[in-house]
């Protein structure tokens, strides 16, 4: 037996290292990781792709759609970033390596015990592709990590637009606004339903849809999430009163929410949010409205 598991470690790693790999990253990418990529792939083919902004990334994702190859495609970055990444990934029958440079890089918290990028590369050239779903939230708008629209969506929106502006590490950007927010309490309506069902409708406090477990830095969103189990996971907090306030605050602060009293969990393959409220995607900041969400099973091949 052991001799069959040496066999196929060097069967993944001979098919790896034959693959083209395509690194796309920020001009700031660290210059230590850059180093450790370029001796590593030194005669195999690879491609470092610099992006001219964030958007850039998805652009440079999509470029490889056609080819007919499988591509190893590395996502250099944040969150945001990774979502563009995934955002022109989606439906082609490519590899995603996530490699954490980011300061929330929660989507790598769900999938790597250690976030150290160069430990993340290295490892990542052992390791075969294993298929994970995705949240179709659009046509053209898909989701890795989390969707939240109450509290959640407010402090990610805020924290998204100071980062240029602020000098504090963004986990504790996350806490200051926070508690900024809670105690200036505000409740959005939002209504969750099915074809068939109404799931939820009223004031949130937390709303969030999750594939992966993790948002604002380390804060647990999905407590019973699943990459690969085709399902969308959903965690609600509804309207709290002032006096509830050290709680719930609590229960955020340590990842206990869901053993609170206005904690409601759901699960579903395919479900609308109704909001009048911005909404964070991966991080990113999109517009209130009616979202059609859709767990996309098997959607990207990732290496984690």
């Amino acid at each position: 037996m052991e001799s069959v598991n040496c066999t196929l470690f060097y069967v993944i790693i001979d098919k790896v290292m034959n693959m083209k790999h395509i690194f796309i990253l920020k001009p700031n990418t660290s210059k230590e990781l850059i180093s450790c990529i370029v001796s590593s792939m030194q005669g195999k083919r690879y491609e470092l792709r610099y992006t001219k902004d964030l958007d850039d990334a998805r652009k440079i994702a999509l470029s490889y759609q056609e080819e007919k190859e499988v591509c190893r495609l590395y996502a250099i970055g944040g969150d945001g970033f990774v979502h563009k990444v995934v955002n022109g990934m989606v439906k082609s029958h490519h590899e995603l390596v996530v490699i954490p440079q980011g300061t929330g890089n929660d989507f790598a918290r769900s999938i790597y015990k250690d976030l150290d990028a160069i430990k993340v590369f290295k490892d990542s050239l052992k390791k075969e592709a294993k298929p994970i779903d995705v949240i179709q939230c659009r046509d053209d708008l898909y989701c890795v990590n989390v969707l939240c629209c109450g509290l959640d969506a407010d402090v990610g929106n805020i924290v998204n637009t100071n980062r240029k502006t602020t000098i504090a590490p963004r986990i504790l950007q996350y806490s200051f606004t926070i508690l900024d927010k809670i105690f200036h309490l505000k409740f959005y309506p939002t209504e969750i339903y099915t074809y068939n069902k109404d799931i939820y409708q009223g004031n949130v406090l937390i709303c969030t849809f999750c594939n992966g477990h993790y948002f604002g830095g380390g804060y647990q969103a999905g407590y019973y999430s699943s990459l690969d189990d085709g399902m969308i996971d959903m965690s609600v907090v509804g309207e709290i009163s002032k006096k509830e306030l050290p709680y719930y605050l609590k229960g955020l602060i340590t990842n206990t929410l869901h053993k609170t009293k206005k904690f409601h969990h759901f699960k579903e393959e395919d479900v609308w949010v109704k909001t009048s409220q911005y909404v964070n995607i991966d991080g990113e900041k999109y517009d209130p409205g009616t979202y059609h969400l859709k767990c996309i099973h098997n959607a990207i091949q990732l290496v984690y």
